[in-house]
Parts: C-alpha cells; structure tokens; sequence
C-alpha cells in the first residue's frame, strides 16, 4: 500500500518537487490541466503509469499493462498475482518517482492515490492524474473496492470486463462460503488474521480493513470484534483497519485460530519458536496457526478472491490437524 519511507522522505519529496517545477519552468515538461483528456467523450488512455502496487493489480486484471510503475520488484513480492508482465519500466519509489523517467514515458495518465496529494501538481506537468485507492482507509472498503474498480474499468472503456471482474469474486466468495456452510465445525471458533511484524507484534486485521469485509463476507468471525462472544479483545484500529498488537494479548481471545499472513519471515519465524509467550498461547499449544499465502491487505478483488480461499483452505487445515506450526 505504502512504502516504508525513512525519517528523510519529506525532504526528498520536496526536492523531487523542486527538480520538477525546474524542469516545467525550463520547457521541459508539458503542462496539463488536472484530469484534461480523462473526459467522458475522450478516447480511453493506453500508456498508463501506475504508482500503486494494489491499483496495479486491478489494472492488470482487466486486462491492462502499465507502461510504468513504482518498484515492480515489489509488486511481484507483494501482491504476486495477476502475474507482472515483462517490460514495464520503474519509474522509482511510490512517493519519489524518477521524473524524467516519467517525461520519456510519456503517458496518457498517471494512476495515483491520496498519498500522493503534496506531488500531484507537479505530476500534472507530465500528464493527467487520476486518484484512486480511498477504499484502503474507507470504512466499508470491499465495496469502496468494487466501486473504484467499475471507474477504472469506465476510465479505460473496458466495462464488460470489469463487470466480469467484480461477478467473479462474488461467485467465488459465495462458493467459499458455501464450502464453509457444508462443514460447521470450521466456523466453530472466531479467527485471527494477522501478519508477523517480529516475535513480539502481530498486525492485526479488524474493522476497517477488506480481510475484516471478507470474513463478514463469508460468515467466519473475527476475534478481534468486542461482539465476539470470547472478546475482551478491544484493539482500537487505525484508518486502515490494522492494530499493533503484542502477542501475548492473544490470550484475550484464547479459542480464537490464527491465521498469519504470508510469507513469515525465516528470523521472525524462529524468534516466534523461541519465545515462550508465544509458545504458551492456546492457539499455539492446540495447534490452531495456520499460514496463508502471501496477500495484498489492501490489494484487488483478485487477491480479495485468494484471501476467501485461502481461509477456507487454513481453516479446514486447522480442523483436520494439518496445520503448521509456527
């Protein structure tokens, strides 16, 4: 969602911003009107930039490559699938992008999100903008998520397809929980679905954020909700619908399964075996932890299909004794 800038990102936006109005000013840049050509009567954009791992995703899945993108390595680490084709350009890091890299691209748009508010203006002398991503701090964000998705889909004349889209993860969710709904004993116990920040922080999903959605979404429960019949749980969620949570809080929740969001680190899966709390949660001592694949939290409806699969599948891991033990 957001890269994980150091104490000096300010001051590099601000000289990326200089460089940029520098160039404008020298005639190097082509001045745009904000959202010129991104009108309804105008033909759809094909040289896209994206600068979001998780926008990209949605490109990708109806059926469009960016030209270029923030880090595609990152893309390929983080949310995985639709796979990354060959030949898009870096254009650099998500709030510090390479300017002439973008000049020689010469693109239709760029696809930025509200993180890129302070940079907006001087991108807008290369090319229109287009802002999407709110669904991320959205409270309702699964379908803050499908909506963008259809303006997306609008934006590049490719309504059929996105339609086709948002009908697929709604089949597919409904036939993930129908699995569930043939086998009681998986929805017995609530869940947690967190990541592995070290051996002594979960981040954990709650209300807010699209795993939350898709647990409602499927009827599983999440353990973190005060609702929940176990809950002292009462861990106050950020804007994006995460909490920092020490791991022996998990004994708040003691019938609560994990569910850890891949992939655990190699150093923070061993420090996890070495450290007695975490050991000594019931959850572990059980044998209820299972391992999902790696998931964008914040990602497409693609990857909102593969986190309902992948908890169907941890969750029937868990009951049949299968499940690893982290």
């Amino acid at each position: 969602m957001t890269s994980k800038a150091g104490s000096h990102s300010r001051r590099r936006v601000l000289r990326a911003l200089c460089a940029s109005a520098a160039m404008a000013g020298a005639g190097v840049l082509r001045p745009y009107a904000a959202a010129a050509s991104l009108t309804s009567g105008s033909a759809p954009p094909r040289r896209i930039v994206s600068m979001s791992w998780e926008l990209t995703e949605t490109l990708l899945a109806l059926g469009v490559a960016p030209v270029g993108m923030s880090l595609p390595d990152w893309y390929t680490r983080t949310v995985v699938e639709p796979p990354l084709p060959g030949g898009i350009a870096d254009i650099g890091l998500l709030y510090q992008p390479n300017f002439e890299v973008l000049q020689r691209l010469a693109p239709d748009v760029m696809i930025v999100t509200p993180g890129h508010a302070s940079i907006r203006s001087a991108l807008e002398h290369i090319a229109p903008t287009l802002t999407l991503g709110a669904y991320m701090s959205d409270s309702q964000p699964y379908q803050s998520l499908r909506r963008e998705t259809v303006k997306l889909a609008k934006l590049l004349a490719c309504v059929p397809r996105g339609t086709a889209l948002l009908d697929a993860t709604t089949h597919h969710v409904a036939a993930e929980r129908s699995r569930l709904d043939a086998q009681p004993a998986l929805r017995a116990s609530p869940v947690i679905v967190a990541d592995a920040v070290d051996d002594r922080y979960l981040r954990v999903y709650g209300a807010g954020s699209l795993f939350d959605d898709l647990l409602r979404e499927m009827k599983v429960a999440n353990a973190v909700h005060p609702s929940t019949p176990l809950g002292k749980a009462a861990w106050t969620m950020n804007v994006a619908g995460s909490a920092l949570v020490p791991v022996q809080r998990l004994v708040d929740v003691p019938q609560a399964s994990v569910l850890l969001v891949g992939p655990v680190q190699p150093d923070v899966r061993a420090g996890l075996l070495r450290n007695p709390l975490w050991q000594a949660l019931p959850a572990v001592r059980s044998a209820r932890v299972a391992e999902l694949p790696v998931i964008a939290p914040y990602g497409g409806l693609v990857s909102m299909q593969r986190f309902a699969q992948a908890v169907t599948t941890a969750l029937a891991q868990i009951a049949g004794g299968s499940s690893r033990r982290a």
